[in-house]
């Protein structure tokens, strides 16, 4: 097929969906943006076939389109929010549930083909599928480099660089990682930066990092976040960097800080950039690692856990949704005396934490479902209170991420933070991602205007006496 592009600018797909560009292309297939903001796989006969005669699609899923020269193509659209993907060239995750959806696709089809050249292959979310283009029988790339670089947007990084896949694809936390690493049968072992560098030996119980990462150099930033920067060095970071002196005046290590708010507004974002800066061993505490139905399990757990990081202290414990393990013991659902039981062992295990130089942090969407008898001074010293980015913050944080990219002069930032308005903190790093991805594809040698509100556009639809720090 020598033409460049298969399909006509506003052809019509059996959905209704138009074709609006060509996005990218490999030796036997296209991948095409619709004017919807879907996508459609444009596929050649030859390729076609392997596939249905493999038993891996079914005839019938594609549509045939003769083009010229008495050529033939096969082309699947998908709507807007469901991928249809290159694993090189994207388009890429952008949340969390896309990730672990792409997880279980990849292991489905490994589980019915084998192994197969994963960076010449396209995800087909529709179908959970992943599925080759290339049968050349040439050398593979690491399923760890292809997963990470597709998850983080097309950054050359392999999944088991934990620090880096955090850094650069901020909709995932470490939990996530650890069960995507967990499911592709990936170990963690690459951290970079060490900060969150995973030892494939280690149990399951919040799979903890054996090696500490250096300390960054230089202060600590948390760009679009003044006021909770401003906490984090003066409560946390000062303390220490300066143990002996506050010990002297009878300040401990620092006690447990509660962040609450609503999804997206980036306590998980916040709290994993002061870990990567500390670069102490993180645990987490989360239903998946930690939740069991079997009496006594969970907090035989959670106190393991809490073992465990006291022997690698200094290190960090975070406690996901912490509503889920410390909701009011007078409104727990299920077995009360199982719920007791398991509030009961935190109880105990939170106030000896800062004692043991274990600093720990638990992030709440539901307040007022936590335990009145948790939030009590000398379990946790703070409980901050985390609202969506104002403004200025979000201004601020569009000024950070695109610092240090070639970038075109009167960039309209203060127009872009305001239509960013109500989105969460990862939208508006995957959006500058994004835009700076669009412009490589366009051949431009900086990050324009036109890239950045394009990517905009292309950002799903945003529906869907406590201290409170730095929000508008």
């Amino acid at each position: 097929m020598a033409q460049d592009r298969w399909l006509p600018l506003d052809y019509v797909l059996t959905d209704g969906n138009h074709i609006r560009s060509l996005y990218v292309r490999g030796v036997s297939w296209q991948l095409y943006t619709t004017a919807e903001d879907g996508q459609a796989l444009a596929v050649g006969a030859a390729l076609y076939r392997r596939w249905i005669d493999a038993e891996w699609i079914e005839e019938g899923l594609f549509e045939e389109v003769a083009l010229p020269e008495g050529e033939t193509a096969w082309v699947l659209g998908a709507r807007a929010g469901s991928m249809l993907s290159s694993l090189s060239y994207g388009p890429y995750p952008h949340s969390r549930q896309q990730a672990m959806d792409f997880a279980r696709a990849l292991c489905r089809s490994r589980d019915r083909m084998g192994a197969f050249q994963l960076e010449a292959a396209v995800y087909i979310a529709n179908f959970s599928l992943v599925l080759p283009t290339a049968f050349d029988g040439g050398p593979a790339a690491e399923v760890s480099r292809v997963v990470g670089r597709f998850l983080t947007g097309g950054i050359d990084v392999p999944l088991s660089n934990i620090a880096l896949v955090l850094q650069y694809a901020p909709y995932l936390t470490q939990s996530d990682v650890n069960r995507l690493l967990d499911q592709l049968q990936i170990s963690g072992d690459e951290g970079a930066s060490g900060a969150l560098s995973v030892a494939a030996s280690e149990p399951a119980i919040g799979r903890p990092p054996t090696q500490r990462g250096a300390r960054q150099e230089g202060p600590f930033t948390l760009p679009g976040r003044p006021e909770l920067e401003r906490f984090f060095r003066e409560e946390i970071i000062d303390i220490v960097d300066n143990e002996e002196a506050y010990r002297r005046m009878g300040v401990g290590f620092p006690g447990g800080t509660v962040l609450h708010g609503p999804t997206g507004c980036g306590k998980t974002y916040a709290v994993e950039k002061l870990t990567e800066y500390l670069g102490w061993p993180v645990f987490s505490i989360d239903s998946g690692n930690v939740g069991s139905k079997y009496v006594h399990e969970t907090s035989r757990k959670v106190a393991e856990l809490f073992d465990k990081a006291a022997e690698n202290a200094p290190s960090v414990i975070i406690i996901d949704e912490m509503e889920a393990f410390l909701s009011s013991r007078d409104s727990s659902v299920g077995s009360r005396e199982i719920h007791m039981e398991e509030v009961a062992e935190f109880l105990r295990k939170i106030p000896e934490a800062p004692g043991k130089r274990v600093l720990l942090f638990a992030m709440t969407n539901l307040l007022d479902s936590v335990d009145k008898a948790i939030l009590r001074r000398g379990r946790f010293d703070h409980i901050i209170e985390v609202g969506m980015p104002g403004q200025e913050e979000r201004l601020s944080l569009l000024q950070s991420l695109l610092e240090g990219r070639p970038v075109a002069p009167d960039l309209p930032l203060e127009e872009i933070s305001r239509r960013l308005s109500g989105r969460p903190i990862s939208d508006i790093s995957f959006m500058v991602r994004d835009g700076a991805r669009r412009a490589v594809r366009a051949q431009k040698q900086v990050i324009d205007a036109e890239a950045l509100m394009a990517a905009l556009q292309a950002l799903p639809s945003a529906d869907g006496g406590k201290k409170r720090i730095g929000f508008a």
